[in-house]
């Protein structure tokens, strides 16, 4: 009797600490699983990572890329506006020059046109003086005559051409043709700003006194 009682209290310490163990078992099963799902989240995370790290470099390799093809680039554009600078410092230096040789050629020009047009000037006046030389002798015209009619051309030669009653006492500097002060002051009031004779513009400093010694 006292065996089977000691059996059974056996048997049940072997239940009751299997029973305990087995509940250590569940526990521990629940821990694993848990720690399993956090492990898989840490690598989950850990492949994400790595994807966002894999992306990050291949962006820096790009960008790094397209740093070093604007930095050739503005090297490139440097040198370009270098090359620029230079040939338009070549330019204005050869444009500057043209410009000089022009203006020598123009003066020169003007020079020339102003002494064929005195000369072309002079001639006409000498052809109307030897017409009218010609026609006094036909008609028989005494010294005398011939006489005051050239001392009236020299008295209309001094006269102003433009108002015809005062005497040349100016100069047009730009073209030389002489008038009276009066009229080119006159005129350069009133903004008529051109030669009578052959329209060249003048300005405030073109037309001067010119004093005819007796």
């Amino acid at each position: 009797m006292s065996e089977r009682i000691k059996s059974n209290q056996l048997h049940k310490l072997a239940r009751e600490e299997k029973d305990v163990l087995k509940e250590q078992v569940s526990t521990l099963t629940t821990q694993v699983d848990a720690a399993n799902l956090v492990v898989r989240k840490l690598e989950e995370k850990e492949r994400i990572l790595q994807n966002t790290l894999a992306t990050v470099e291949k962006e820096l390799a790009l960008r790094q890329q397209a740093m070093e093809m604007h930095k050739r680039k503005a090297i490139e554009s440097a040198q370009s506006a270098a090359d620029l600078k230079l040939h338009l410092e070549k330019y204005h230096a050869q444009m500057k020059e043209a410009q000089q040789v022009v203006a020598e050629k123009t003066s020169s020009l003007e020079a020339e046109a102003y002494k064929t047009k005195r000369l072309q000037e002079e001639i006409a006046q000498l052809k109307r003086k030897a017409e009218r030389m010609k026609k006094m002798e036909l008609a028989g015209t005494t010294l005398d005559e011939v006489m005051m009619e050239e001392i009236r051309e020299y008295k209309e030669t001094l006269t102003c051409p433009s108002c015809k009653v005062k005497r040349k006492d100016a100069v047009l500097s730009k073209c030389f043709h002489v008038f009276c002060y009066d009229c080119l002051k006159t005129r350069y009031e009133t903004r008529q700003r051109k030669c009578p004779k052959c329209n060249c513009a003048f300005g405030a400093n073109d037309y001067h006194r010119l004093y005819l010694s007796n």
